[in-house]
């Protein structure tokens, strides 16, 4: 019963994204509480279920102060990437899957997503008589996201809350 409102909620998160260029912000700490209650289920102590997640929002509070910087000195001025470079929804939406991913599947997953979304959304620009400035990302990633999580609930050797199937695949 949680998959399914794990993925009506992505689903919606998707939907809003791509319509409006907002999403409600409700969706992204149930969306967390659906992951952490999934981690809570497989793993058995709470530093297993903590350390990844520390992790993520580790990295991604870096990524988000290098993005910073870089804009700052590029503009001779501190720039808030939150006012018009990055939404809120997008670092909610990051946030929110940093409770179910593992490590080294969060930085894979952000990495490809970022590439497949950039391609897909120039592709579009590029034959759509509508062009927009702004990218849903938080919508396209959730979409991508249904498909990356899919693989996890319903293909066997992967799980994407553990790093070992990367290494048994590199192997």
């Amino acid at each position: 019963m949680i998959k399914i409102a794990i993925l009506l909620n992505l689903w919606t998160i998707f939907v809003q994204d791509v319509r409006h260029r907002a999403v409600h912000w409700f969706l992204f700490p149930s969306l967390t509480v659906f992951f952490m209650f999934l981690n809570l289920k497989r793993y058995s102590s709470f530093s297993e279920t903590w350390q990844p997640v520390l992790f993520n929002i580790g990295f991604l509070m870096l990524q988000l102060l290098l993005v910073s910087i870089y804009f700052s000195a590029k503009q001779s001025r501190w720039i808030n990437i939150t006012a018009g470079l990055l939404g809120w929804g997008d670092i909610l939406f990051l946030c929110s899957i940093a409770f179910y991913l593992s490590f080294v599947n969060f930085l894979f997953f952000f990495i490809i997503s970022l590439l497949c979304v950039l391609a897909g959304w120039a592709g579009w620009q590029a034959v759509s008589q509508n062009k927009g400035k702004q990218i849903p990302l938080a919508g396209l990633q959730a979409l991508l996201f249904m498909l990356f999580i899919a693989a996890d609930w319903w293909i066997k050797p992967v799980n994407l809350s553990k790093d070992d199937w990367w290494f048994h695949l590199i192997n």
